[in-house]
């Protein structure tokens, strides 16, 4: 079954398992039209790709199941395509079509912005006049979907898109249906528990007022930091929200009086989403929704690879030892433009030493983190250098905003200031100055720093390294290929196809598309005179350093230090880094964080 219902599924199968997805990949071409682009992030309903409409001429977003697809997956991706179709809201993400010939794709409306869900986790809670204005357009497209009598059942923070400019858009319709059904067909609870209403949670049909329950609690989070009923294990949650353990509403300012109405236990007593869009627009007054973004695509030529065939596709795996080699075209980046070939363009090209001397005596610093990355050091008379951090970083990583040679300056930190430099579509430099307790404003190296990282870009592109990695250096390892399916099941909910390049695959994220763990594995370049901290530990053959951050910790770290017989004695040493992460303390990710550590340091090259 695909998105139709009718064509079978093209997928590669053994007996008795599974069937799975083709990989795809940028530069590929779905039903010779959608020219894919970057996989910008994954979610329970499937894998999201930005890709170029070449028949239109526009950007759109591609959604496919993950790489194990079942009927139930499918048939949840046909029901969000014929539920979506029938809803037309300007705060509501469009379907356009669907799409077989290439496996089961959804083409949707594509729209530059990130979720909800990020956009809390990165700036914490949110002032409750921009709360306001998230929440009527989102009250608004509920109403439209409720007048077509169709229940959401999966209103959260991860379901809503926002722009800088508080555009906002409800999307994945993935569990929503006309007929009102909550439990799954094995008696599961459908939808997401920190979200749930406590009728749905006891096992009621879902139904017009639980989305609107699942609204409220979408704006008591973004508003107070945390959902109404805390967080924790599913079921721990779930136990909370059948008893109406609603935490105390403290930030909500003006929105308090409704979120309280929002959030009752009786379904009856709560307001109708066209009542809530009512009551959140005398909140914000006179402002008004933006205009979707006009984007003006400027073609650039990909990496061409021809339109999927599943007829001639052959997967031929070619196993040589247990390295992992990085080919030339591994990372996913053009080879034009300013950024050019990714394992080239130097990062130290764009610090101007002599400019940054104002602040005090600098040195350059170029075996320092990751091998994206280069630092200036200067001298202020304190105890500690600033540290200027300059990083090339994929856009798709960090999900940047923003137009070509934009500069976006993120939230102020203590002893932090950070600012990030859009060089096209797929690239950025995110410029870091940080020193704890400073004598001098921190923002001010690093505006100066920023405006060295323009002149070059707006020279033309970036210098290439003059000295190239030595043979043996993980600089031609792949990190995205260390970790493969199997080895992220550990995980739940996470696999290949999340995989995140953060830059020339020195570095890739993973994350999980039913909680909120995700695994970072990244290289680092450490003095080679200084012990790697933590706690040595042993992985299948190799030496490991297991690592706790200080207090409340929600991560584990395993550092695994690289030693080949190629790399003659440096005054560095390489080292692989891989952190598993999430919302529970980070004791408890340590058995699964050495355990990946010990698959991936088993494919480095010896």
């Amino acid at each position: 079954m695909t998105c139709s219902g009718v064509i079978p599924l093209k997928a590669v199968t053994t007996p008795g398992a599974v069937p799975t997805l083709l990989r795809v990949r940028t530069g590929d071409v779905i039903d010779g039209r959608y020219e894919l682009e970057d996989a910008r992030g994954s979610g329970s309903g499937g894998v999201v790709w930005t890709a170029f409409d070449r028949k239109l001429k526009r950007r759109v977003a591609l959604k496919r199941p993950h790489a194990a697809a079942d009927d139930a997956v499918l048939t949840r991706f046909r029901r969000e395509a014929e539920t979506a179709a029938q809803v037309h809201h300007p705060n509501a993400i469009s379907v356009f079509d669907t799409v077989d010939t290439d496996g089961c794709w959804l083409v949707m409306e594509y729209l530059p912005a990130e979720s909800l869900d990020k956009t809390l986790a990165e700036k914490g809670a949110l002032p409750p006049e921009r709360v306001a204005r998230i929440g009527v357009q989102i009250a608004g497209a509920l109403a439209a979907v409720h007048a077509r009598n169709i229940v959401h059942r999966d209103v959260k923070p991860g379901n809503i898109l926002v722009t800088d400019d508080d555009l906002a858009k409800l999307t994945d319709f993935g569990i929503s249906l006309w007929r009102e059904v909550t439990l799954t067909d094995d008696g599961r609870i459908s939808g997401t528990p920190a979200y749930t209403s406590p009728e749905v949670a006891r096992g009621y049909p879902a139904s017009q007022a639980s989305d609107v329950f699942s609204l409220g609690a979408t704006l008591f989070a973004a508003v107070e930091g945390t959902p109404p009923f805390g967080t924790g294990e599913p079921y721990e949650v779930l136990e909370r929200v059948r008893r109406g353990e609603i935490l105390p509403i403290r930030q909500a300012g003006p929105l308090a009086p409704l979120l309280a109405e929002m959030l009752r236990s009786h379904p009856a007593r709560r307001p109708t989403a066209d009542e809530v869009r009512a009551r959140l627009k005398d909140v914000v007054a006179d402002w008004e929704p933006p205009p979707p973004p006009v984007e003006h695509v400027a073609r650039r030529p990909f990496r061409r690879r021809p339109p999927l065939k599943a007829a001639a596709v052959v997967l031929v795996v070619v196993a040589v030892g247990t390295t992992v080699f990085a080919r030339q075209h591994a990372a996913p980046a053009a080879q034009h433009g300013l950024v050019g070939d990714e394992r080239t363009a130097d990062p130290c090209a764009l610090i101007d030493k002599a400019g940054l001397r104002r602040f005090g005596p600098t040195r350059v610093l170029t075996t320092y983190g990751n091998f994206n990355r280069c630092d200036a050091l200067i001298d202020v008379r304190a105890q500690e250098p600033v540290d200027v951090e300059v990083q090339l970083i994929t856009r798709v990583s960090r999900a940047v905003q923003g137009r070509p040679l934009e500069v976006v300056e993120e939230a102020r930190y203590s002893g932090e200031c950070d600012r990030t430099v859009v060089v096209d579509d797929r690239h950025a430099v995110r410029v870091t100055a940080k020193l704890p307790n400073p004598p001098l404003d921190l923002c001010a190296v690093a505006d100066v720093a920023t405006g060295a990282v323009l002149e070059v870009l707006r020279s033309g592109p970036i210098p290439r390294r003059a000295i190239p990695f030595p043979e043996g250096s993980l600089a031609h390892v792949d990190a995205c290929a260390l970790l493969d399916d199997k080895s992220l099941a550990t995980l739940a909910g996470v696999d290949g196809d999340s995989a995140v390049n953060v830059f020339g695959n020195w570095a890739c994220k993973w994350f999980s598309t039913v909680g909120g763990r995700g695994i970072n594995l990244r290289y680092d370049q450490h003095p080679a005179h200084e012990v790697l901290d933590g706690e040595l530990v042993e992985l299948g053959g190799h030496a490991g350093y297991l690592q706790l951050e200080p207090g409340s910790s929600t991560s584990c770290t395993v550092s695994v230090p690289h030693l080949s017989q190629h790399l003659a004695q440096r005054s560095y040493l390489d080292v692989m880094m891989l952190t598993v992460t999430g919302d529970r303390p980070g004791t408890e990710y340590c058995p699964e964080a050495k355990s990946l550590a010990a698959v991936a340091a088993g494919k480095l090259p010896s």
